[in-house]
């Protein structure tokens, strides 16, 4: 086969091992980025020799370089700067204290247990100050915990790559200069560091705020093209940095996607997510070639050490420089023993380290191979323990639980009027929407929160908050709108409790539910004009009843029509009941009785025997 069919099969391989990775992370409930590690080395030349990224020569610098760009622009689109603000002094101290206790202790840490000169053992310390955006975003979305903590660990996976992965080159260039490769003055030094953040930010700011101008004009950027527009800008805008200052591009996309953000132009979030889709792609592809190109026996001549180095890095640098870095902050000890345990390492340092080798090696310098083999050793390591420990560590904290998140109730009407005093009253924060200017008044007489706007109108959904709603009910008197409502809450903000209430077993509405993953409220189709009006002039008593044993799907259990089904109290959480739900015995079910409350507490015990409840 010539050259040119092995670099297709390459690219190809790498493209469909990178996704088909992807897809079962996602079935596994895996870190994704330990899956494309073990593809990638398996697809190597070093094993099954699908994938040769050597093939690409030169080309596979400025694939990185290009992919890195993507990432690090759509990490700063998507950081939250209100929550952000909120976070300030714990963001400046992971990137400023925290950075310099990674970077010493590492490299203390590297040069005892690995052997390293101090050349690389400095070298690698500066590479281990980033963490992996790519990694903790997708990981924060799998773990309930705090808008604050959230903000607080994506910020700082965001904002210090740049200042990471520029310091790690600013080293590099001592390291050469040290070793004869090139001249570098102190001042030089200083320059390489300072001036690339420096150079970055304006070429970057600058072109942050022409990209902003051109897409609020809709005559000169068509719809179609604005995607794409925005995908050549942000490369034009990094090649700009990097002719001006090497690596100055880092800088560049993250500064670019601050400002774009902080315009508020329109369609930003349809930006967004185009910008997500390549990210995925990017990491995937990237991941597998970096991964291949590391020779098998390099990792195994690392051994144990490298495993060591890894394992301190997160289990004593980490909490050490979280702690030093948030010494003034308000944060409980809990909160910061979970900071500390959220230290993965991701695509940045992996591409950083593979160009860095390919660049000592040029240089005539031993220990490229070594250097990446460590690097990627340590992403592996991060990634694997925060990603399946996480959700243990937050839930074993008490930070996991949904007692004050936010519920969004779409519909202000009797019957979601009553579901969300129920949430209210056992903690959870409520806030609801309507499009009717009555109902909103009557929510608001009921001590709740309420706004009047359309739900099926992205901007109005996150302007309540519902990138952070925990949960979300839609209960609108229209089962089609409420079913759309959730199928936009569920696709574009990725609320995965989000819950419409229908009125029709085998019409459209459930045809839809079933189209998008959702679940009925309430177990059961609902008739939600009919309680409507039997809230308003019948006022049926709420009812509190005990699940004596373990009962079956919700869906599946024969609740009368008379008896309605709301919340689920479980210890110190409280939830909307769904036709997925289970019960188990203990637990408490809040219902909506129009009949007796002897007669209903009857019906359910004889339910809960598995008798017919009617």
């Amino acid at each position: 086969m010539g050259h040119e069919g092995a670099l297709l099969l390459t690219v190809a391989w790498a493209v469909g091992l990178g996704l088909g990775a992807q897809l079962l992370a996602h079935r596994l409930r895996l870190p994704a980025i330990v899956l494309l590690l073990l593809a990638g080395v398996l697809a190597g030349p070093s094993v099954l020799g699908w994938v040769h990224p050597e093939l690409m020569g030169e080309g596979l610098g400025v694939l990185v370089k290009l992919a890195v760009a993507i990432i690090l622009f759509e990490g700063a689109l998507s950081l939250r700067l209100e929550d952000l603000s909120h976070a300030a002094v714990e963001v400046r101290g992971l990137i400023t204290t925290g950075v310099a206790v990674t970077w010493l202790l590492v490299t203390l840490v590297v040069r005892l247990v690995g052997g390293f000169s101090w050349p690389l053992a400095v070298l690698f310390g500066s590479l281990m100050t980033v963490t992996g955006p790519t990694v903790v975003q997708p990981l924060l979305r799998r773990v309930r915990v705090s808008r604050k903590l959230k903000a607080i660990l994506e910020g700082e996976a965001i904002l210090i790559d740049p200042v990471g992965a520029i310091l790690a080159v600013a080293v590099m260039d001592v390291v050469l200069g040290l070793s004869g490769a090139h001249r570098l003055t102190w001042y030089g030094a200083l320059w390489a560091y300072f001036g690339r953040l420096a150079v970055g930010a304006v070429v970057g700011s600058l072109g942050g705020l022409l990209l902003s101008r051109l897409y609020r004009r809709h005559d000169w950027v068509p719809m179609e093209l604005r995607n794409l527009v925005a995908l050549a800008a942000v490369w034009v805008v990094f090649a700009v940095a990097e002719a001006i200052l090497p690596e100055a591009g880092l800088m560049a996309a993250v500064a670019m996607g601050l400002v774009f953000q902080r315009s508020e132009v329109p369609e930003e979030r349809r930006l967004r997510h185009f910008k997500e889709q390549l990210t995925v792609l990017g990491i995937s592809v990237l991941f597998i070639l970096l991964a291949a190109d590391l020779p098998l026996e390099v990792v195994f001549a690392a051994g144990w050490p490298a495993v060591w180095t890894a394992l301190l890095l997160a289990l004593l640098v980490r909490p050490v420089s979280v702690a030093l870095a948030t010494w003034n902050s308000n944060l409980s000890w809990r909160e910061k023993l979970f900071v500390a345990w959220i230290g993965p390492r991701g695509i940045i340092a992996a591409s950083v380290a593979s160009l860095f080798a390919l660049s000592l090696r040029a240089a005539g310098i031993d220990g490229g191979e070594q250097l990446l083999a460590y690097v990627f050793v340590t992403i592996f390591v991060t990634v694997t323990l925060a990603g399946l420990t996480a959700p243990l560590l937050a839930s074993w904290l008490g930070l996991s639980s949904a007692a004050g998140k936010l519920a969004l109730v779409v519909g202000a009407g009797p019957l979601a009027r009553t579901v969300a005093l129920l949430l209210k009253e056992h903690g959870r924060q409520v806030m609801m929407l309507d499009r009717n200017q009555s109902l909103v008044w009557a929510a608001r007489r009921a001590g709740l929160e309420a706004e009047l706007g359309n739900a099926l109108e992205e901007d109005v959904l996150e302007r309540l908050g519902i990138d952070e709603a925990e949960t979300l009910l839609a209960a609108t008197s229209n089962p089609e709108v409420n079913v759309l409502v959730v199928q936009l809450a569920r696709e574009e903000f990725h609320t995965a409790r989000a819950y419409p209430v229908i009125n029709e077993e085998r019409g459209v509405g459930s045809q839809l539910v079933e189209q998008v993953g959702g679940r009925i409220a309430f177990g059961r189709p609902v008739d939600i004009r009919d309680w409507d009006h039997a809230i308003n002039y019948e006022q049926p008593p709420t009812l509190t009843w005990e699940v004596p044993r373990p009962m079956g799907r919700v869906g599946e259990l024969d609740v009368p029509d008379w008896l309605l089904p709301l919340v689920r109290l479980r210890r110190d959480e409280v939830e909307i009941v769904h036709s997925g739900q289970t019960w188990e015995a203990g637990e408490g079910v809040v219902f909506l009785s129009r009949r007796p409350r002897e007669e209903a507490v009857t019906t359910l015990e004889r339910l809960a025997a598995g008798e017919d409840g009617n």
